[in-house]
């Protein structure tokens, strides 16, 4: 694929239909030995960072907490069990993609930004060669803050081992502080309320990696200027582009400069990238009121991970820990977690995205003619 950026497995190439569990690039075994030392590092030093992890409620607490008629608990001896029914629907609601539910991707034909109208010369170009200029340009701006060696390869690898160990945390019964600590609160928050349903009904939730066959870099996200809360903030516009964002301070006269443009961009930058594995994963919701497993699904597909940046303020703390005397390393405190699985949190995003694309067309030409 054009611009395309892929690490090739080491054995040899294993037909999709296959569901035989191949030696993955990433094994397993290595995983948990080598993550401290990835290329990846959710904070590129060699550790994982203690971020705080959100705290869960201890059975006493949970007792206190009004659970839904839906969901019936273990603690209080006078709810009846949840029926057949409940336990199925619950386990068939579970945000997991899998070969056997009705399909295997939640935004199959992704609808990039297309170009404001501020940027008229641009709507004569076709958008699959505006993908490629503006997906060839984010993944520049990484690697130049980066280094070459680290991006993609180092990168691709280094997420290849982290998702060996994301996976399985997402089980019921686990340690849900390693879990958070990978995670962006977001994604925490979605994937932790629904474990919690899951255990109330006594129904235990496994996700395994048993093998990745190949990774490639789908997409490069680039956040360029300050981080609006609403792209109608007074004194700032907004434009989006493909996958770059571009908020800036809306006085005209500034806007006449490039060097003067190129300033305000630096006020803020964040990145995330969009990882694409071709992997193997044996998924099972078991019910142990059923004593069956409701949903049992071990195949080969696609497995799009989302690898996001914190939010540089201004854009050079991305670099203050760059090393005077090696300027080419990668700097060594991003905090990488994953903040999206298969789009879980993308396809509600878009929803939003859209409405306020005609919002900030509206608002900018407002603030240009102020």
């Amino acid at each position: 694929m054009f611009l395309s950026t892929r690490i090739r497995p080491l054995a040899r190439t294993i037909p999709r239909t296959a569901l035989a569990v191949k030696r993955p690039v990433w094994a397993p075994a290595t995983a948990a030995r080598s993550f401290q030392s990835s290329a990846l590092r959710f904070n590129t030093t060699g550790q994982e960072t203690n971020t705080p992890a959100t705290p869960v409620a201890t059975s006493s607490e949970t007792e206190k907490e009004p659970v839904s008629s839906a969901v019936k608990t273990e603690q209080d001896p006078l709810e009846e069990p949840a029926s057949e029914g409940e336990i199925t629907a619950r386990a068939y609601d579970f945000p997991w993609l899998y070969n056997g539910s009705s399909h295997l991707t939640r935004i199959s034909h992704y609808p990039y930004a297309k170009a404001p109208r501020v940027w008229a010369l641009l709507g004569w170009v076709p958008q699959s060669i505006q993908y490629a200029i503006c997906k060839s340009a984010c993944e520049r701006m990484l690697r130049n803050n980066t280094s070459p060696e680290y991006f993609p390869d180092q990168f691709l690898q280094g997420a290849g081992l982290a998702i060996h160990k994301l996976l399985p945390l997402l089980s019921t019964n686990v340690d849900r502080d390693a879990l958070s600590s990978m995670m962006t609160q977001e994604l925490y928050d979605r994937f932790e309320s629904e474990l919690q349903i899951q255990e109330n009904l006594k129904s235990d939730v496994s996700i395994k990696l048993a093998s990745v066959h190949d990774g490639m870099i789908k997409d490069v996200w680039v956040l360029l200027g300050p981080k609006l809360k609403s792209g109608t903030s007074r004194g700032f516009i907004r434009w989006r582009w493909q996958s770059l964002t571009v908020a800036l301070r809306a006085a005209t006269d500034q806007m006449s400069s490039r060097d003067q443009v190129a300033q305000m961009m630096m006020e803020g930058v964040q990145f995330k990238v969009d990882v694409e594995f071709d992997a193997t994963i044996d998924y099972t919701i078991h019910s142990k009121v059923l004593e069956t497993d409701v949903v049992s699904d071990f195949t080969r597909r696609p497995l799009l991970v989302r690898f996001e940046t914190p939010f540089f303020e201004p854009a050079e703390q991305m670099v203050a820990s760059r090393s005077m005397s090696r300027p080419h390393e990668a700097p060594i405190d991003w905090n990488w977690r994953v903040s999206d699985i298969d789009y879980l949190l993308e396809q509600d995003f878009i929803q939003r995205r859209i409405k306020e694309d005609a919002q900030d067309e509206e608002h900018a030409q407002r603030e240009m003619e102020m």
